[in-house]
């Protein structure tokens, strides 16, 4: 009896400790794992973790560098084209001095004239390189030759100017027309001589402060020097002859365009 309760109690025992060594295998493989579950469960994933953590503040940005000020624009230079100033219609005159030299037919004139005269013009610029006007002038001279002698002349031109460089004052100058004159002796006796009449000359001219009261329009008030050479040539061989070579002073007023 004895033996058979031994036996059957190996018999109980046997299958309970292999029951026992599965258990405590499982027990053994199921710790670990839970344990791993449990610390997963316990930290969040990395990327909840960052979703899940405070914003952090956004850096301040930089204020911007100023800008470098712009330079002022310089100025426009002023414009050195000048307007021309024997420019438009013009009108004037001229005083002049000089000498005469004239032969007549019935006086002896051997000496020359000293004298001076005057004169009138008015015309127009019809090209900036040259002019058309009529002048009139008059010269009046004395010559100590036979007691005394007196000369009075005049004449009436058609004046034409050439200016070799517009935006100079220089002007060569011709001029055609009639003219005459009439000489008067001590004693009273008297000669003449008359009909063409012909004329060169040279001026310059300038235009004090013009552009003070006429900067951009052309034209003004000019004055300057001349020298001119006037001849009444003979109508035939032999015949009454005068020539006048003059230096003046000429001021012209220009009205411009």
């Amino acid at each position: 009896m004895a033996r058979l309760a031994s036996n059957k109690g190996d018999v109980l025992d046997a299958p309970l400790s292999r029951a026992a060594r599965v258990l405590l295998g499982t027990l053994c493989i199921a710790g670990p794992a839970a344990t791993l579950s449990s610390a997963a469960q316990a930290a969040p994933p990395a990327e909840t973790a960052a979703a899940s953590a405070p914003e952090s503040a956004p850096e301040p940005e930089s204020a911007p560098e100023p800008e470098a000020e712009a330079e002022p624009a310089a100025a426009p230079a002023p414009s050195k084209i000048r307007p021309p100033r024997v420019d438009g219609g013009y009108y004037g005159g001229n005083f002049t001095g000089g000498i005469n030299l004239a032969r007549v037919m019935s006086l002896d004139t051997e000496g020359a004239f000293a004298g001076g005269g005057v004169g009138l013009r008015a015309g127009d610029v019809v090209y900036p390189w040259m002019t058309i006007g009529i002048d009139v002038s008059g010269f009046f001279g004395a010559s100590g030759f036979a007691g005394g002698q007196r000369l009075v002349s005049g004449q009436l031109l058609m004046d034409v100017g050439f200016l070799p460089k517009p935006s100079l004052p220089l002007s060569l100058r011709v001029a055609f027309g009639f003219g005459g004159g009439r000489i008067t002796q001590s004693d009273g006796r008297t000669g003449g001589f008359g009909g063409a009449a012909f004329r060169g000359a040279l001026r310059y001219e300038f235009f004090p402060r013009v552009e003070r009261y006429r900067p951009r329009r052309g034209g003004g008030f000019g004055l300057g020097p001349e020298l001119a050479y006037t001849i009444n040539p003979p109508g035939k061989k032999g015949g009454p002859l005068a020539q006048t070579l003059t230096v003046g002073l000429t001021l012209t007023w220009y009205r411009g365009r």
